[in-house]
C-alpha cells in the first residue's frame, strides 16, 4: 500500500513538473527597457520591467522614444523600437507575433525554434533561423508600406491576399508597396545603419535609424 501511494505521489509530481515546464516554455522575459513600455494583458495594462515574464496573448506597446528587448525561452529574441505595438500570438515550438504598428527586430535560433513568423495586416514573414527587421513605412491608399530587411539567413515573404511569395536573402531588403505589392530584393544603403544588437552587455541596443531615409534609396517610385 505504501509503495503504491509512493508511486502515485511520484507520478503526480512528475506530471506537475512536466506541466510547469510546458507553461514556462510558453513564456518570455523582458530583458531591457527604455522609456515607457506597456504590456496589455486583458483586462489589465501594466508597465514592463526588467525580469517581467510575458506570455501568449500579451500585447507589447512602446510609447514615445521607448524601446524593449524580450528574450523568449524557445530561442528567439525580439526588439521593439519606439511607437510599436506587437501581439504575442503564439510562443510554442512555432512562434508567431503580429505587428500592428512600428517596427521590430527578430533573432531566431534555428536549433530551438521550429518556425518563426512576423505578421502584418497584409503579409507574413517566415523563417527557421535568421535575423531580420520588419517596419511599417508610409501609407499609400488603404495600407502602409512594409519594409523587410535581412541581416543573416533568409526570410520568406508572403502576401496574404494573393499568396505571392519571394525569398529575401542575407544583406538585402524589400519594400512591400502599400503592403500589397512585392518589390525585388535589393541592398539598400540605409539598412547598414540599423542597430541589430539585443544584448545590453555588449553595447548600445538603441536603434535610431530614420526610416524616412529608406525612401531616398528608392528609384522610380511615385509617392504622393
Amino acid at each position: 500500500m505504501n509503495v503504491r501511494i509512493g508511486t502515485t505521489v511520484l507520478l503526480a509530481l512528475f506530471w506537475l513538473m512536466t506541466a510547469a515546464g510546458q507553461a514556462v516554455g510558453l513564456e518570455g522575459d523582458v530583458v531591457y527597457t527604455f522609456g515607457e513600455v506597456l504590456v496589455h494583458r486583458n483586462p489589465e495594462v501594466v508597465i514592463a520591467e526588467i525580469g517581467m515574464p510575458v506570455g501568449e496573448g500579451d500585447v507589447i506597446e512602446t510609447t514615445g522614444d521607448a524601446m524593449v528587448v524580450i528574450s523568449l525561452v524557445n530561442g528567439a529574441e525580439i526588439k521593439l523600437r519606439e511607437n510599436t505595438t506587437l501581439a504575442l500570438d503564439s510562443l510554442g515550438a512555432d512562434v508567431s507575433v503580429r505587428l500592428t504598428s512600428g517596427s521590430v527586430f527578430s533573432r531566431v535560433n534555428r536549433h530551438m525554434v521550429s518556425g518563426f513568423s512576423v505578421k502584418t495586416e497584409t503579409a507574413v514573414m517566415g523563417v527557421r533561423g535568421t535575423e531580420f527587421f520588419v517596419a511599417y513605412g508610409r501609407k499609400i491608399d488603404r495600407y502602409r508600406d512594409v519594409w523587410v530587411c535581412v541581416n543573416t539567413g533568409s526570410v520568406e515573404v508572403q502576401l496574404l491576399d494573393t499568396q505571392d511569395t519571394l525569398i529575401v536573402e542575407q544583406g538585402k531588403g524589400i519594400n512591400i508597396l502599400g503592403g500589397t505589392n512585392l518589390t525585388s530584393p535589393q541592398r539598400y544603403p540605409w539598412t547598414r545603419k540599423l542597430n541589430w544588437n539585443m544584448d545590453p552587455g555588449a553595447g548600445d541596443v538603441q536603434d535610431r535609424t530614420d526610416l524616412e531615409q529608406a525612401y531616398s534609396d528608392l528609384l522610380d517610385q511615385d509617392y504622393d
